[in-house]
């Protein structure tokens, strides 16, 4: 019997790539989001409303919850910290507290920024936080643990993926000249992290073949944004000038972030960025070949 799995954020960058993947392993999901939305069949949910969203768990009952719902607008959130709080922190206590209730395990997606520059392996302690942002998602890992029940804290960084607005997108599809190229950063540093790559991860948990607790699933190696942006044109075949700078030489950004790195002791050896970028180039590829398959039959 396939297990149900409960999905909050369905409609984001991660919750729409890992629905469609347990979908296609014939799980059942229940996709939810702060909206309805028949066509994707994903149900609207306030998950800060704490009694509408655990009787809505409850009602469910699934074999596991998965939280990729989170407030990500980074610059917004410093003039709006407590609808970030509401969001990052509260939501996932409400998740935690339903969760233990039905004796079900609780999957969360937190982030590198809950720690400041440096290198960070599961058991460090070291949490600097540099933005509001960031400080909301750490009191959202601190909420789920002073729950406690069966829960998995999954850190990551610098997330990519199709259908969304991303680096990647930026990348190629703004448009550079060599009297315009693009300016990428050579100061900001992190491991970006290939969407379906977590995923497999988090399947491990839905199959409770790694024990609860926190992991760091992220690449191997931490590059800076100018390294990662000529990464993706050469995995792409795309020929654009790039010119690399340092954040003193750009307009000052309101908000600051840190370069870190996370240190992966849970897992076997995570892929470097670069093989997370090709494995990305290949599903969209024949994801790509799929679609056009489709529309030539449905054409006949």
């Amino acid at each position: 019997m396939s297990k149900k799995i409960l999905v909050f954020g369905a409609n984001g960058m991660l919750g729409s790539y890992l629905s469609n993947y347990f979908g296609k392993k014939g799980y059942e999901v229940v996709k939810t989001d702060r909206d309805n939305d028949d066509e994707k069949k994903i149900v609207g949910v306030d998950i800060t409303n704490k009694k509408g969203l655990q009787d809505f768990v409850t009602e469910q009952n699934p074999d596991c919850v998965i939280n990729c719902a989170a407030y990500t607008n980074v610059n917004q959130a410093e003039s709006e910290p407590e609808v970030a709080n509401t969001v990052n922190a509260d939501a996932p206590k409400y998740m935690a507290e339903v969760s233990k209730d039905l004796n079900i395990p609780l999957i969360h997606i937190s982030t590198n920024e809950v720690f400041g520059d440096g290198e960070y392996d599961e058991e460090s302690k070291e949490f600097n936080p540099l933005n509001e942002y960031a400080k909301s998602k750490r009191r959202g890992e601190e909420n789920i643990e002073n729950v406690g029940g069966t829960y998995y804290i999954f850190r990551t960084s610098w997330l990519f993926g199709p259908n969304a607005k991303n680096f990647i997108k930026f990348v190629t599809e703004t448009e550079a000249t060599e009297e315009k190229p693009l300016t990428i950063v050579t100061d900001e540093k992190g491991c970006p992290t290939y969407v379906g790559y977590l995923t497999r991860r988090m399947e491990e948990a839905v199959e409770s073949k790694i024990e609860p607790g926190i992991y760091h699933v992220c690449s191997s190696d931490m590059i800076s944004r100018y390294e990662f942006a000529l990464q993706i044109l050469e995995t792409q075949g795309i020929e654009k000038p790039v010119i690399p700078v340092e954040k003193k030489d750009l307009p000052p950004r309101p908000v600051i972030s840190p370069s870190n790195q996370l240190i992966n002791t849970k897992f076997p050896e995570h892929p470097t960025s670069y093989e997370m970028l090709v494995k990305y180039v290949e599903e969209m590829k024949q994801d790509r070949d799929n679609a056009g398959k489709k529309e030539t039959v449905y054409g006949n």
